[in-house]
């Protein structure tokens, strides 16, 4: 039932989990990272790997079911997810520290950004009568309201008036940005599609 509430092979992951009662949920909460985490992570470690990874594959026999499974483990997982995404919410300000020539700010922020959307997937999906799903579903809530989405800081606001100045001219484009600067008269509209009583 538990793999009904998820997308593709995501649930085949937690349902797994969720029925090894050894497996603690205040661990669980954190290698949900490692789904859609990718291979980078993991650097010169097994990519299949960590404890999600391995009881994963263990269970589906590293079968390959395609859209669902890769050798047993959802098709964009990714171990060494998790141990960053611990990192970050336990201080904020190690992300630097984190980073490394394969492992960039950008894929940090994708698996937090991924990481977050799988526990809100958690925390909006149906109840269900099993004590450590409702448990999970209870950590995941606490975790959101623990961290920020990287994406919290884009200015949405500011975003959407330039987008929909793509028809304007540069000149005014310009002035949106701060600058004072105009173009030669004449080279005002170089980037917008002549009309056809131009051409």
């Amino acid at each position: 039932m538990i793999f009904s509430f998820f997308h593709s092979g995501e649930g085949l992951a937690v349902a797994v989990a969720l029925e090894h009662e050894t497996y603690p949920i205040d661990e669980l909460v954190f290698d949900l990272a490692n789904i859609r985490a990718g291979p980078r992570f993991a650097g010169e470690d097994a990519p299949l790997g960590g404890r999600l990874g391995i009881l994963c594959q263990r269970m589906y026999s590293r079968a390959d079911y395609p859209g669902y499974l890769t050798m047993g483990v959802p098709v964009q997982y990714g171990a060494g997810a998790s141990e960053v995404v611990h990192a970050l919410v336990a201080d904020p300000r190690s992300k630097h520290k984190l980073t490394n020539e394969l492992l960039r700010h950008g894929d940090i922020e994708r698996a937090l950004v991924e990481w977050r959307s799988i526990l809100r997937h958690i925390v909006l999906a149906p109840a269900y009568e099993l004590s450590r799903w409702t448990e999970l579903k209870a950590a995941a809530e606490e975790l959101i309201d623990k961290t920020a989405s990287p994406t919290s800081a884009v200015d949405l606001e500011t975003l959407v008036p330039l987008q929909q100045r793509a028809g304007g001219s540069d000149a005014s484009l310009s002035r949106s940005r701060g600058t004072t600067a105009a173009l030669p008269r004449g080279r005002d509209h170089l980037w917008r599609a002549p009309s056809f009583d131009e051409l």
